[in-house]
């Protein structure tokens, strides 16, 4: 395991658990709306630490997606009180994605000098 798949691992969890808390304690259906569309997102980031030993930059790309969608979700629930709960999965996550950007493999590593 490396650190790429460990922070999207942790960022993936601790989102879907946060939508899983904001879900159960929903006063309204925007918040519930809010906590389902989180909880698809950190799935993506799920999703996107389980590839990024194999497709480092795509995986890189799901992270960073994971993080920005999460981030545009919580103003649909009309309170940024829950940015504050969402925060470290976010951080997590988009860290992960600057990870897999920062080792992924360039294009021109297989190319044969001529």
């Amino acid at each position: 395991m490396n650190k790429r798949f460990i922070l999207g691992l942790a960022g993936g969890l601790l989102g879907i658990l946060t939508a899983a808390y904001v879900i159960a304690t929903s006063p309204s259906n925007d918040v519930t709306l809010s906590g389902v569309q989180a909880a698809l997102f950190s799935s993506l980031g799920l999703m996107g630490a389980a590839i990024a030993n194999k497709e480092t930059r795509f995986a890189g790309y799901m992270l960073i997606s994971s993080a920005v969608f999460i981030t545009l979700s919580i103003p649909v629930a009309g309170s940024l009180g829950l940015l504050a709960m969402y925060l470290p999965a976010i951080f997590l996550l988009g860290i992960a994605a600057v990870v897999c950007f920062m080792e992924a493999p360039s294009g021109n590593d297989n190319k044969q000098p001529e």
